[in-house]
């Protein structure tokens, strides 16, 4: 790989660079800048290698990366347009279901108002009773629940 190509390729490289050598810090990245020169020059710094050491590793890793990188995608390219995908079927998949509950909602309230509309008090009552029997752990825990709530609004 060129200078030319290590320049342009710099910012999509980062990742690459970091797992190779651990030891840059945001620092030397920000002095390396897309030159290959200096990269080598923080190589044999930070590891202690001869500059031909360093030369070699470098060059060995650039190999590397461009062979891995030959269908011209480059495997950050390739992780984000994965991403994007990933995202766009999420939001997707988010959206179908939220218009699927608010519909399920919208359907309960006209229910819950049909009912109060069409029945009078000693029937809703009479339900209520019901309900009650039937769920009774639950009732209780509602009740609860709404004294807590109606005790803290009256604290206020």
């Amino acid at each position: 790989m060129n200078n030319d190509i290590f320049t342009g390729q710099w910012k999509e490289m980062r990742g690459a660079l970091r797992s190779w050598w651990g030891k840059l810090t945001d620092d030397d990245f920000e002095r390396i800048g897309g030159q290959k020169d200096k990269l080598i020059g923080v190589i044999q710094e930070k590891y202690g290698h001869t500059r031909d050491q360093a030369e070699r590793e470098v060059q060995g890793r650039f190999n590397e990366y461009g062979d891995a990188n030959s269908s011209g995608w480059s495997r950050t390219g390739k992780a984000v347009e994965d991403m994007k995908d990933k995202a766009y079927e999420f939001g997707a998949t988010a959206a179908s279901r939220a218009r699927e509950a608010t519909a399920g909602v919208a359907g309960g309230l006209e229910k819950a108002g049909s009912y109060l509309k069409d029945n009078d008090f000693e029937n809703i009552a009479t339900d209520l009773v019901g309900l009650v029997r039937k769920y009774p752990v639950q009732s209780v825990l509602v009740a609860a629940g709404l004294v807590y709530l109606l005790s803290r609004n009256r604290n206020n």
